[in-house]
Order: C-alpha cells, then sequence, then structure tokens
C-alpha cells in the first residue's frame, strides 16, 4: 500500500513497473487483484490517497507543472509519502 497526498491540479498515474510488457491486456494486467484507490484524509487543500495495487504497475506522481516523479512500484503492504 502507497500513501500520497495530492493537491489541485496534481495527478497520480498508474503504468505498468519497468520490464513489464505494457501492451498487457486489462485482463492480464488485473489478474493478480484490482487497484484500489481510498481517500484517507481531507485537509484545506490537500487529500490523502492510499492506493493498493499489484505489483507489475509502478505509480508516478504528476506535478501541476508536467513533472513526473517516481513515487514506487506498487507493493502490497509498503508505505510511502509524498507531498
Amino acid at each position: 500500500m502507497l500513501v500520497v497526498s495530492r493537491r489541485e491540479n496534481e495527478s497520480i498515474t498508474i503504468e505498468p513497473a519497468d520490464g513489464i510488457d505494457p501492451s498487457l491486456t486489462v485482463g492480464e494486467a488485473f489478474a493478480h487483484g484490482p487497484i484500489v484507490l481510498t481517500v484517507a484524509h481531507v485537509a484545506s487543500r490537500r487529500v490523502r490517497i492510499t492506493i493498493d495495487a499489484p505489483r507489475l504497475l509502478k505509480i508516478l506522481r504528476s506535478e501541476a507543472g508536467g513533472a513526473e516523479t517516481r513515487v514506487a512500484e506498487a507493493t502490497p503492504r509498503r508505505t510511502a509519502s509524498g507531498s
């Protein structure tokens, strides 16, 4: 599980992890379980989201200016903080 904080106009991108064939079918991508996004906390201008996803996916956070920062490859029970 990953915990990421996002502000207005910031986003999260979920895509195949390095070494995973990007042409996977939807069925193959979700064969190991669904992606679950949960709103964990809401503050004045920020929301904290938990992400639980199969290991074959990586999660990137996209900042308002378009730059992407790799947060982590999704792994069960793994926690990281984003800003």
